[in-house]
């Protein structure tokens, strides 16, 4: 039975060309989502920025990979999740797999001895895996405080923490939202939370992005009518910020990038985090050296077992 067919008329290709050119210049960042498409698309003009272009981009960009115009590996699904098939096939498959894997991996924690422990937390989940891979050289956590949290996901901060406190630390969060009623609020429910019902006080929360001067900066499109006036929250909103609404999305990933990284600069003792680095390498070179010996006589002990 022959499949269904898509309908390619000028204006749909028209369209695809602008989602390639777009795709094409995200390339570092796959896998992408379709929102992070979307929202490129709409900072350039290309489409409005209502749930009907939404709608009509996924079947787009849906078909656009059924019929190879886009690779499948360019975008990813984060709401499903698949897991790992268990077992080996051999047990030298085992061996070779652990003995690959011997001695690496190593990784020194290179913010000990700073005077504040650090968090980067972002409310959009399918932002993630840039925030995840920006702050790991840092050796801090990336947390994604999806929506309204739960008082089960403040009290694990709540321990974080304290425990930094006992350090001598000072627990700092460089939260980055959307910008818009929700957004906002969504942070100060957390605070409250935390400070007055939990009982904790002096963490430093710093709301790095997106703010409005964003807007401008990185010409940045908003919609007047995307923050509902019917929301509890849209008075106070628009008194302090306006009848704007943007969301983090819209940022270029570079963009975004920089904003982290100059974010967690800003707190971090850089010399001290550099002297870190040093003993890191010698970390590493002393590693090899005792992966190396371990090798050789393991080579004969295994010629023996297997073959």
């Amino acid at each position: 039975m022959a499949r269904r067919q898509w309908t390619w008329t000028k204006l749909q290709m028209s369209r695809a060309e602008k989602v390639k050119a777009v795709v094409t210049d995200l390339r570092q960042y796959w896998p992408l989502t379709l929102r992070q498409i979307y929202y490129q698309l709409v900072s350039k003009g290309d489409i409005k920025n209502n749930r009907s272009q939404y709608n009509m981009l996924s079947r787009l960009v849906k078909w656009m990979r059924i019929d190879n115009m886009l690779p499948w590996r360019a975008l990813e699904d984060r709401s499903r999740t698949v897991t790992a098939k268990r077992g080996y096939e051999k047990v030298e498959d085992f061996v070779r797999s652990e003995m690959d894997g011997f001695l690496r991996g190593y990784a020194r924690c290179l913010i000990q001895g700073q005077d504040k422990h650090i968090e980067v937390w972002t409310e959009k989940d399918a932002l993630f895996r840039i925030f995840s891979e920006v702050v790991w050289p840092y050796c801090i956590r990336a947390v994604v405080c999806r929506g309204y949290s739960s008082v089960t996901f403040i009290a694990d901060f709540y321990n974080r923490a304290q425990k930094a406190i006992m350090k001598s630390q000072q627990p700092v969060v460089l939260y980055f939202g959307d910008l818009d009623p929700s957004g906002v609020q969504m942070l100060e429910a957390t605070i409250e939370t935390l400070e007055n019902e939990l009982g904790l006080w002096g963490v430093e929360f710093k709301r790095i992005a997106l703010n409005p001067e964003h807007i401008e900066i990185y010409n940045l499109p908003f919609d007047p009518t995307a923050a509902k006036i019917s929301d509890p929250r849209y008075k106070r909103y628009v008194e302090r910020y306006g009848r704007i609404a943007v969301e983090l999305d819209a940022l270029h990933p570079a963009q975004l990038e920089k904003m982290i990284r100059k974010a967690i600069e800003a707190e971090i003792d850089m010399s001290l985090f550099d002297v870190q680095q040093q003993i890191e390498h010698r970390d590493y070179d002393r590693l090899q050296a005792l992966r190396d010996h371990i090798e050789e006589s393991f080579d004969e002990f295994r010629k023996e077992m297997f073959y």
